[in-house]
């Protein structure tokens, strides 16, 4: 039996300061990239506690196209840091300023 393989699709995993998760979602990559996202404003994030968000994007034959994590202040909602890897090895980062 061959395991499962995932394309055309994000993952993300959620957490709390404490570990815990917050928010866990599986959907297409076009939902991700379209769509908007608890993360995409202060209040939510607030609201969740999300301290870290870990994506996987899978491509149409199930390569991972992208692995990236960002982190966020849970009192302002504002984000911290994040990183990316992207297929190629490439890394990218981005702090707030």
């Amino acid at each position: 039996m061959n395991p499962r393989q995932l394309t055309d699709t994000a993952v993300l995993i959620g957490t709390t300061p404490e570990g815990h998760c917050a928010y866990s979602a599986q959907m297409t990559l076009g939902d991700y990239w379209d769509g908007e996202h608890p993360w995409d404003a202060a209040e939510a994030v607030v609201s969740l506690r999300l301290a870290r968000l870990q994506g996987f994007l899978f491509g149409d034959e199930g390569q991972l196209l992208q692995h990236f994590e960002t982190h966020f202040d849970v009192n302002s909602g504002m984000l911290v840091s994040a990183w990316a890897v992207h297929d190629d090895g490439t890394r990218t980062e981005r702090n707030a300023v």
